[in-house]
């Protein structure tokens, strides 16, 4: 697999992680059934193995071919979709909480850029649509920094 396939596929799985772990956080105080850290972080961990495959399947597009990028991009956004939506159901270890809403935070940030893109590209404004793309991708290394922090393997899935 090529280093742009990667970067793509890792900073997706990424970026769902941490808006379904948010998400769940904000809506979710509750820790009576909260597992450890090692737990939590094996389970989130099996989610994203699951959509890991599929994730690596779509090519990571070349930003000097726009439809190339829209079509990519709208493949990626319903797998993250629903990854967070798994993600969000899992109980988190109250230890991890606040690390877990700086980390969402990041990847919150990330996904409005990616989803500014695909908007963009839909519209054929590529000048826009690029300039998000590359910057979705250029966030990556914060939000790989802190995902270790917290513990969570590297790439993620």
């Amino acid at each position: 697999m090529k280093h742009g396939a990667i970067l793509f596929g890792a900073g997706c799985v990424a970026l769902a992680m941490v808006t379904a772990v948010a998400v769940f956080l904000v809506f979710n105080d509750s820790s009576a059934a909260a597992p450890t850290k090692s737990e939590y972080l094996a389970q989130v961990a099996a989610i994203c193995r699951s959509y890991g495959p599929k994730l690596d399947k779509i090519r990571p597009p070349d930003v000097a071919e726009p439809a190339n990028v829209v079509e990519a991009i709208g493949l990626v956004l319903p797998l993250l979709r629903s990854q967070i939506t798994e993600v969000r159901a899992l109980p988190q270890p109250k230890e991890l909480r606040p690390g877990l809403e700086k980390w969402f935070t990041l990847h919150q940030q990330r996904l409005a850029t990616l989803e500014k893109a695909h908007r963009a590209g839909k519209i054929a404004d590529f000048r826009t649509m690029s300039v998000a793309y590359v910057d979705f991708l250029l966030a990556a290394p914060k939000t790989a920094e802190l995902s270790k922090a917290l513990g969570i393997p590297q790439p993620p899935c």
